[in-house]
């Protein structure tokens, strides 16, 4: 039989055999002063169950997760390293980036870079981090090949079938990284193993959507703000570039270049030259 009952802090559930025995090989060499990050990816895909998998994942490997989720659910990576130094040694985290997709070049290199800055800083509490992908072959080598201990990736069988795994242990993700990244090809490897798992969560799982959810919105907030700043200040530094072409190459007066602009002489300098009260009257 390929599934067997697991019991850990109270809580009960079928899993696949071999990701079982996988786990409990982990959590025996937590001990040994080890820290482990595991990758689970969604073949490319969203709602494929990586994130149901995960969290099965660390309540075997860490029987208080469960009943602290709520702290150990990480969807902003600015709180992973204030609550990795919270919650203390040989507990686990799921970081479960809060959007669905990082579908910019620009996005995907602050998640990463995220992660590498947890993992310099944070290695010494010997923690188990599942990391919940948005996509597997865009992430550096030295997350996807070195530091990873496993990768698994969920997918739907006839496109909308959940519940089906392939695990890749450091060996055969190291292949599937470097066979598979040019076409984002997850078949291009065969997996460690194969399984199915359950849509089991060890907590509430409309909680948990709704707190992702507000996380979501709070950073596409923050994303709207920054992408609005930055075009502001864009804006600042192409006026400045042609208002001093004009005084320079033309010899427009600031005068007329504030009436053009509808703006004052003083408010071309403050916004965009920024001499305000030192020019000269």
């Amino acid at each position: 039989m390929s599934h067997i009952n697991v019991v850990s802090g109270g809580f009960s559930w079928n899993m696949h055999k071999l990701l079982v025995a996988n786990l409990e090989n982990i959590k025996k060499n937590n001990k040994n002063d080890w820290d482990f990050k595991m990758l689970y990816s969604g073949d490319g895909m969203t709602r494929t169950g990586k994130t149901t998998i995960a969290t099965q994942c660390a309540q075997i490997l860490d029987p208080t997760f469960a009943k602290n989720w709520k702290e150990r659910m990480i969807f902003d990576g600015r709180k992973l390293k204030e609550t990795a130094y919270k919650i203390g040694k040989n507990k686990c985290l799921v970081y479960d980036e809060a959007r669905e997709g990082l579908d910019s070049k620009k996005q995907m290199e602050k998640y990463t870079k995220t992660l590498l800055d947890f993992f310099s800083q944070c290695g010494n509490l010997n923690q188990m981090i599942h990391i919940v992908l948005p996509e597997y072959f865009e992430l550096p080598k030295t997350i996807a090949i070195t530091q990873s201990i496993f990768l698994i990736n969920c997918y739907a069988r006839n496109g909308f079938d959940r519940g089906y795994f392939d695990f890749f242990n450091r060996k055969d993700k190291k292949y599937l990284y470097i066979k598979g990244t040019k076409f984002l090809d997850y078949m291009s490897q065969r997996p460690s193993f194969k399984g199915t798992f359950n849509n089991y969560m060890p907590f509430d799982r409309e909680e948990y959507e709704t707190l992702k959810n507000i996380s979501l919105r709070k950073a596409k907030e923050k994303e709207d703000y920054a992408a609005i700043k930055e075009m502001v200040e864009t804006h600042k530094i192409r006026m400045k570039i042609l208002i001093k072409m004009l005084q320079d190459n033309y010899k427009v007066s600031i005068e007329t270049i504030a009436e053009y602009l509808a703006i004052s002489r003083q408010g071309i300098y403050k916004e965009y030259l920024k001499k305000s009260r030192e020019v000269e009257v």
